[in-house]
């Protein structure tokens, strides 16, 4: 049920603030996303290091829920944020901190409600400092796709070398 507030809420925020024409010039910024998402879950599928939980049903599981994330809520919060990034330097910043704080407050509010778990040394804190990283990706990306994407490599191996997937855990 949970779910379908988070979606409908996501749907009714991109009626507002969301001009559908953005939504074109931002589908390779989504598609990064997506793709960077669908990596962890591969890679790290036998080795969480952080989870969804459905609370309601059997049927809310982790994939149910982080692909519905990932293919409607994400993408809609992505062209807001695309959308209305401020092109004055010291904003930017700002900017940045405010989406990474609200998405790391939700994080939070999803785990006190038992609706998101961490694993293997994850935290709220690793939390705040990855949601910073990655809109500051989303805007290189925006902006840089080639940049963005040379630096997504040696990022993701330094992820994995601070959170260290076992051999044995690899599908």
């Amino acid at each position: 049920m949970y779910l379908i507030v988070i979606v409908c809420f996501w749907l009714l925020i991109s009626f507002f603030f969301l001009d559908r024409h953005h939504f074109t010039f931002y589908y390779s910024t989504i598609q990064y996303y997506i793709i960077l998402n669908l990596v962890y879950n591969l890679l790290y599928y036998n080795h969480t290091l952080w989870a969804f939980q459905g609370i309601s049903t059997t049927f809310l599981n982790h994939t149910i829920i982080d692909l519905t994330f990932s293919f409607i809520v994400l993408p809609i919060a992505i062209c807001i944020y695309l959308t209305y990034f401020p092109n004055i330097v010291p904003f930017n910043f700002l900017y940045i901190t405010l989406w990474s704080s609200f998405f790391t407050f939700l994080e939070w509010a999803c785990y006190q409600f038992e609706m998101f778990i961490y694993d293997n040394g994850w935290s709220i804190l690793h939390t705040l400092w990855f949601n910073a990283l990655l809109f500051s990706m989303l805007r290189v990306h925006s902006k840089k796709p080639f940049l963005a994407l040379s630096l997504s490599i040696p990022i993701t191996v330094i992820l994995i070398h601070f959170f260290p997937i076992p051999f044995s855990k690899l599908k």
